[in-house]
C-alpha cells in the first residue's frame, strides 16, 4: 500500500485550509449568538429567534465534529508518516475524502445562515 503518489503535506494543506474556516465559522457564529442575546433583552415576543439558536448550535455541533476528526487524522497521519506516499485507496485518504463531504455540508449551511439568519439579525422586522 505504500506506494502512491499523495503526500501528507498535501492533505495537510486542505486540513489547514478547512481549520482556518471552520475557525471563522466558529467565531462567527458567537457574534450571532450574542447578537440574539441582544435582540431577545430587547425584543423577547420574538419567537423565531429561538430557531436561529438551534440552527447556530447545529452548526456549531458540525463545526466540532469535524474539527474532532480533522485532528485525530493529522495525529494518525503523523504516527504513519513513514508509509507515504499513499494512493487514493488508502484509508487516510479515503478518511480525509469523508472530511471534505462534511465541509460541503458545513459550506451549505453556512450558505443557509448568511441567507436566512443574518438578514434578520441585522435588521429585524416587526420590532
Amino acid at each position: 500500500m505504500k506506494a502512491g503518489s499523495i503526500q501528507i503535506l498535501d492533505l495537510d494543506f486542505e486540513f489547514k485550509l478547512w481549520k482556518n474556516k471552520l475557525y471563522f465559522y466558529q467565531a462567527e457564529i458567537e457574534i450571532l449568538n450574542g447578537r440574539i442575546q441582544v435582540l431577545l433583552r430587547e425584543h423577547p415576543e420574538n419567537e423565531i429567534r429561538n430557531d436561529f439558536k438551534e440552527i447556530l448550535k447545529k452548526q456549531q455541533d458540525l463545526i466540532k465534529a469535524v474539527l474532532t476528526k480533522i485532528e485525530i487524522l493529522e495525529q494518525e497521519m503523523a504516527l504513519f508518516a513513514e508509509d507515504y506516499p499513499v494512493n487514493e485507496k488508502h484509508m487516510h485518504v479515503r478518511a480525509h475524502e469523508g472530511i471534505r463531504e462534511e465541509m460541503e455540508h458545513v459550506a451549505k449551511n453556512e450558505v443557509h445562515i448568511n441567507s436566512f439568519v443574518y438578514p434578520e439579525l441585522c435588521f429585524p422586522q416587526g420590532n
